[in-house]
């Protein structure tokens, strides 16, 4: 058994079989991209009769910073600090995040080859929709990227023209229900952090 964990600057463990980056929070950093890409080298070398257990908590968002194709950190840290200024909902600044990211959305599913895949949730978010813990990178996203535009429109986010083109055509949506990737993936287990 082995794994990678991502962890708040300060709050890394030494750990046996788990090697844990520490990137930034609340607004991502590089740091954040080099922990998800050693994710996805492990994540490479899955068989499939392997089992991923995702373990997410509230505040895994801005720690697993990986945009996807024609967006770079530096277009998502300037997003998010945006959002964080506007008084966007965690809610609201997450279908943002995961409409600009390769692995939120679902979309971590996509490097796990045929293995079977368990989510584990610490929710720190009201209502306790798994989707919007950590942006949901092993769930069904109920947003779309038109959803994600009308957040940047009505908060007045600035972004390039390339961003708002990608979304305004939809080339940036995530995977939702209903999708066979999801086949092969179990209920998420959901525990709210005020019953820890």
């Amino acid at each position: 058994m082995e794994g990678r964990g991502i962890a708040r600057y300060g709050h890394a463990i030494s750990c046996e079989r788990i090697k844990v980056t520490e990137a930034a929070h609340p607004v991502a950093d590089d740091m954040g991209e080099v922990g998800v890409q050693q994710r996805l080298d492990l994540l490479h070398t899955l068989k499939s009769d392997d089992q991923v257990i995702c373990l997410l908590s509230g505040g895994g968002s801005p720690l697993m910073a990986l945009p996807t194709d024609g967006v770079s950190v530096e277009d998502k840290t300037s997003i998010n600090t945006q959002l964080l200024a506007s008084g966007a909902t965690i809610h609201e600044m997450n279908c943002v995040r995961r409409h600009l990211s390769k692995i939120k959305g679902g979309g971590l599913l996509r490097y796990c080859g045929n293995a079977k895949v368990s989510t584990y949730l610490v929710s720190d978010v009201t209502g306790d929709d798994p989707s919007v813990i950590a942006s949901g990178p092993t769930l069904p996203d109920n947003t779309t990227c038109k959803d994600a535009l009308e957040v940047i429109n009505r908060l007045k986010i600035q972004v390039s023209d390339k961003i708002r083109q990608k979304l305004l055509i939809g080339e940036l949506e995530t995977l939702k229900c209903g999708n066979p990737i999801f086949d092969r993936t179990s209920e998420p287990v959901n525990q709210p952090s005020s019953m820890l």
